[in-house]
């Protein structure tokens, strides 16, 4: 046998069956897996049989493992995937800058924004980063939508209100 022995110091708490409802209360589809394989650990299996139970990695399982060691359950569930993502181009007071330029209806394209976030802030963002941004902000530059210029306004009302001229027929 290569390495040290894998023993885990169980907190007393942390029964078999006390990690089989954390796990299947679980609704966190990545901590469930975690949790489901803490509760296959402390059934009795191997490292080895968790991994090939659960389709993750050995060194994956370990890693849970010290988790477990360090923190518990609590320590366990805290780690999240993807980190922290990447640092805003604008600061906050910047986007709120934005968001009430924005709200005054300035706007009427993403490309209008996105040159005025050049030439205001320095930064250059891609069209789709535009749409992103907006998103993000909860704004978008809000337009009404065109009327044609012949359009009957009376007309469509009394249309949309079933109010048309003409009979309507179902036919078999």
């Amino acid at each position: 046998m290569r390495g040290k022995v894998f023993v885990i110091e169980w907190h007393e708490a942390d029964t078999v069956a006390a990690l089989k409802a954390v796990y299947q209360a679980e609704r966190d589809g990545q901590v469930r897996t975690r949790l489901h394989g803490l509760w296959l650990l402390r059934a009795g299996r191997s490292l080895r049989e968790v991994t090939d139970s659960l389709g993750v990695d050995y060194r994956t399982v370990q890693r849970w493992a010290a988790w477990y060691r360090r923190g518990g359950l609590a320590e366990v569930r805290g780690h999240k995937m993807g980190g922290h993502g990447q640092v805003p181009f604008l600061s906050p007071a910047q986007e709120k800058e934005l968001v009430a330029e924005i709200a005054t209806g300035r706007f009427r394209q993403g490309e209008e924004i996105r040159a005025h976030i050049l030439e205001r802030y320095g930064v250059s963002y891609t069209l789709g980063g535009i749409y992103s941004l907006t998103d993000r902000l909860n704004c978008a530059p809000k337009v009404p939508r065109p009327v044609h210029t012949k359009a009957k306004r009376a007309a469509q009302d009394a249309f949309k209100k079933g109010g048309s001229s003409k009979r309507s027929v179902r036919r078999a």
